[in-house]
């Protein structure tokens, strides 16, 4: 009988202290979950919430769109701002926080010279077709 009241007495404390983990599992698995995670090399990307106009352009006319451009640039901001996060929280040393911080801006600036460049492109590409409208009508007004 002593052992059951004294069994009963520790029920209230063993309950607690299960769900005491189970709550502090809960709060802390996307904290594991997001840094055990393996990432790419280019970082995590995420999908774009707005439309580029240029790309609907490039898709009327056939050619290939240039979103994977715009999600490489999605991803390399992604990355820095990760890292900058993590230096800040101490979680990456000063010299790892410094090569991986110039290594992604060196990303975002190919993938906005690459967009830039297509823009030019796709610039070009109108005002050759301006053109070709102009020599048609000054060629058909004649």
């Amino acid at each position: 009988m002593m052992q059951l009241i004294q069994l009963m007495q520790l029920l209230p404390i063993l309950i607690a202290i299960v769900l005491g983990i189970l709550a502090l599992a809960f709060v802390l698995y996307p904290l594991y979950h997001r840094a055990g995670a393996p990432k790419s090399e280019a970082g995590e990307t995420l999908p774009l919430s707005g439309t580029n106009k240029r790309t609907d352009l490039a898709h009327s006319n056939g050619d290939q769109p240039d979103s994977t451009l715009t999600d490489r640039e999605q991803a390399a901001r992604t990355a820095l701002q990760e890292i900058e996060l993590d230096y800040q929280l101490g979680n990456i040393a000063e010299s790892d926080y410094r090569n991986l911080r110039e290594r992604y801006v060196r990303r975002a600036l190919v993938a906005l010279k690459s967009r830039y460049d297509r823009e030019q492109e796709f610039d070009d590409l109108i005002e050759a077709k301006l053109q070709k409208m102009k020599e048609k009508d000054g060629d058909g007004e004649s």
